[in-house]
């Protein structure tokens, strides 16, 4: 019998862990992914929707609308990162692109067009500048959102500053706007942190894999998270975590994560701690929880289908 498939939007800044959060989206046998809305965050908006575009079109997925979103934050400003090299993607070069993203209207109107009156899932992968936006000027669709899981934060340390995660940092008000909307509405939030996704590196083992696929398209997967290692490297990693797949994979897989309720805010205005989540795993504030805190998940389940969907998405390449 076949499993019931997941309506997913996904909401990202391409760069190289986010492509890997497309790739598990296109292919994963119980994703449905609806579109794409991207986001300034790992590189300019500008080069993050092209990066999207390319890996869609390269993987023949041209189907999938994408929606150019926010270029700067809800306070007008914009963070940036070397992480993931000039373009925000290693090896675009490699990659075709055969359509362009819709850049008119609003997001509210590409996704009641696509989605219909279906219920969905949003996946955030980048700063949550569209979503904020989204929540804010339409709130009607919410009873359409099953719920939204978002990569970002930690329970107390940062990887752009002493205290903040960088998509958090990118826009904490967006963030914290996402929380309250989310409590009041009723709305399930799920944070994939730092905390967790450092637990989900590509280690050697797991490499070896990719290249026995031994395609010109698993071969530019493996070039661009080498290039994304050597970045990594130089933060005393010896391997690199792949954050953003992992919220993808909570969305399709829940039953391989450990869960639990905590109450989650977001400082918006120390300057020594501006972006960090404050998170009460404790219950110290005695406060009503406002995310559900992922604490583990599956490591070898979670690389299992991201390699299988880097199988598929290898046979359905244009890449000559």
């Amino acid at each position: 019998m076949q499993a019931e498939k997941v309506n997913i939007w996904l909401d990202c800044d391409v760069g190289n862990d986010d492509a890997m959060a497309v790739i598990l989206s296109l292919f994963h046998p119980k994703s449905n992914l609806l579109g794409i809305s991207t986001c300034f965050g790992n590189t300019s908006l500008e080069n993050c929707t092209n990066n999207t575009i390319r890996l869609l079109s390269t993987l023949g997925r041209t189907d999938v609308p994408v929606y150019k979103g926010a270029e700067f934050s809800l306070k007008s400003t914009r963070a940036t990162t070397k992480m993931h090299g000039n373009q925000g993607l290693y090896g675009t070069d490699k990659l075709i692109s055969s359509f362009e993203p819709i850049i008119e209207g609003d997001l509210y109107d590409l996704i009641k067009k696509t989605v219909g009156e279906k219920e969905f899932v949003i996946v955030i992968t980048g700063p949550q500048t569209n979503i904020a936006k989204l929540l804010r000027d339409h709130d009607d669709i919410i009873p359409q959102i099953k719920k939204i899981v978002f990569m970002g934060g930690t329970s107390g340390f940062g990887n752009v500053t002493p205290n903040s995660e960088y998509n958090i940092y990118s826009d904490p008000e967006a963030a914290q706007f996402v929380i309250d909307t989310c409590q009041q509405h009723k709305l399930k939030l799920i944070m994939i942190s730092l905390d967790l996704t450092y637990t989900c590196q590509l280690l050697e083992p797991l490499q070896q894999r990719i290249k026995s696929i031994n395609t010109k398209f698993s071969d530019w997967c493996l070039e661009m998270l080498k290039e994304y290692q050597q970045a990594y490297k130089a933060q005393d990693f010896d391997y690199p975590p792949i954050h953003d797949p992992v919220a993808v994979f909570y969305a399709l897989h829940p039953e391989m994560y450990v869960i639990k309720p905590v109450y989650c805010a977001i400082d918006c205005e120390s300057k020594l701690c501006y972006g960090r989540t404050v998170i009460d795993k404790k219950g110290v504030y005695g406060l009503e929880p406002t995310v559900e805190y992922a604490r583990k998940v599956v490591v070898n389940e979670f690389w299992n289908h991201m390699i299988e969907a880097i199988q598929v998405a290898a046979k359905n390449s244009k890449i000559e």
